[in-house]
């Protein structure tokens, strides 16, 4: 029966994963939530942690370089020409270039953490022809990371679901695990239309 279960799981993880690294839908799709979903699922023995790491963190990569690779095309006058119908705001673009400009590094890496920056480092990168080679070692080095850190997050949150499970039974925990996902999907779209 988990077997049914796990290629599905995995198509959801790497689409998220993709989806939300691209410029635009990064806003749009709450990737991060569900990768650590996964970590969760991970922790229930459904899920096999290495290859939900390896989907989430390829996806991750691949919607990074479908981002840089748009920007190097299309560069800022895409984002000009089509932000306003994703709800981007100018100002979130500029701060990305201005963190690129100086720390190319921390912005590819550490920005796929931020919610603001996640979708806009890699296009950045390319509009402002950052070395292919180079963006590609903060890349993937940033795109593991991001998927193992939140994987192992969701396995910490399965463990602590199976000790308050004990005492409070499984369907309680489980609801109350719902709507705690549900506030933070909630409250991620929430700040990304207002900031």
């Amino acid at each position: 029966k988990r077997q049914i279960y796990r290629y599905p799981s995995y198509i959801v993880i790497f689409i998220s994963s993709l989806l939300e690294s691209t410029p635009f839908f990064g806003f749009l799709i709450p990737g991060m939530v569900i990768v650590i979903a996964a970590g969760f699922i991970v922790k229930l023995g459904i899920l096999d942690i290495f290859d939900t790491i390896l989907l989430a963190g390829f996806g991750a990569i691949l919607g990074d370089l479908i981002g840089y690779l748009l920007g190097k095309k299309y560069g800022e006058e895409f984002f000009n020409k089509y932000g306003k119908y994703f709800l981007i705001k100018r100002r979130h673009f500029e701060k990305t270039k201005e963190i690129m400009n100086i720390h190319t590094g921390k912005a590819l890496i550490f920005g796929r953490f931020n919610s603001l920056t996640r979708a806009f480092a890699p296009f950045v990168a390319g509009s402002s022809n950052v070395e292919f080679k180079k963006f590609m070692q903060f890349n993937i080095f940033g795109g593991i990371l991001w998927s193992a850190s939140l994987v192992i997050l969701g396995v910490i949150f399965g463990a602590s679901f199976e000790m308050v499970a004990k005492y409070i039974g499984k369907v309680s925990a489980l609801v109350l695990a719902i709507i705690i996902v549900a506030y933070f999907i909630y409250k991620t779209i929430k700040k990304s239309k207002t900031e």
